[in-house]
């Protein structure tokens, strides 16, 4: 039978994971939405329709002896993510008495703050603290630490992700004609196809890391980069100020992780990814 890998957070990426894996894997996806569970079935995938916050039996009856992926996000507008921290821990703990054999925790790579400075402190390894700034950050700085304290009763791989690109998605678009300031902070961006790649080794392979981050190699000025971006697309182009100035903020450097998944990203140049 083939192993069976558990999703919870049916969105974006976990259709470009599942459409990778699901030849290999027994799959099983949860959606908020009953239109969207129908959409996974549609793709030969069992789908369950779950909502952080409900009784997590529906779940957890598929987590014995499977990798559970969590990509579940807070909400973009959320700024009181008490109820959503509760709840996330809630389903770790249910989804560990369940005798789920591997979490995989999707984070981000804003549990370290934003630095501004040019300094070399704002070289970011998985070693580094984390600072956590927004509430989002907040929250998945907590649910990283209850892992990590479980991480004798169970393997967990807590994936850090700088911003996310790919082929129907690019933070260009979104920033079109927009006057932005600091033009000359640096970009830390990760191509999804190459996440997935990631991910493939990190649910499949024992691996000795417990933290993970990915992002490209180069990190040019934004102010740079999303103009030329916006002429790629044929797109009305943002105006940024100070992109003159010599660059700050943090560099995401992920080149440990992709040594231990045993991957040269293909997107290692933010420029390659339109």
């Amino acid at each position: 039978m083939p192993n069976k890998l558990v999703i919870s957070g049916y969105g974006w990426l976990a259709g470009y994971l599942a459409a990778s894996v699901k030849d290999e894997y027994s799959l099983v996806a949860t959606s908020r939405s009953e239109e969207k569970v129908g959409a996974i079935k549609a793709q030969g995938i069992e789908g369950v329709q779950f909502t952080l916050g409900d009784p997590t039996s529906v779940l957890t009856k598929h987590l014995s002896g499977a990798t559970f992926v969590i990509n579940i996000p807070p909400g973009r507008r959320s700024n009181n993510l008490e109820t959503f921290t509760k709840n996330m821990l809630s389903l770790i703990d249910d989804a560990i008495a369940a005798n789920v054999s591997h979490i995989v925790f999707i984070s981000t790579t804003s549990v370290y703050g934003d630095a501004t400075s040019n300094r070399a402190s704002d070289i970011i390894t998985e070693n580094s603290p984390t600072v956590p700034e927004t509430a989002s950050a907040h929250a998945h700085v907590t649910i990283e630490n209850r892992l990590l304290t479980l991480s004798e009763k169970v393997k967990v791989s807590i994936v850090r992700l700088a911003g996310l690109v790919g082929p129907d998605r690019h933070p260009a678009k979104s920033l079109s004609g927009r006057d932005i300031s600091a033009g000359n902070k640096r970009v830390n961006l990760v191509h999804i196809l190459d996440v997935v790649e990631a991910l493939k080794v990190i649910i499949t392979k024992p691996l000795s890391n417990k933290v993970f981050q990915l992002c490209s190699s180069a990190h040019p000025k934004r102010g740079d980069y999303y103009v030329k971006a916006a002429q790629a697309f044929n797109i009305p182009e943002p105006t940024f100020s100070d992109t003159e100035l010599a660059p700050c903020g943090k560099v995401i450097n992920a080149e440990k992780s992709w040594k231990e998944v045993g991957i040269s990203p293909t997107y290692a140049d933010p420029y390659d990814m339109y």
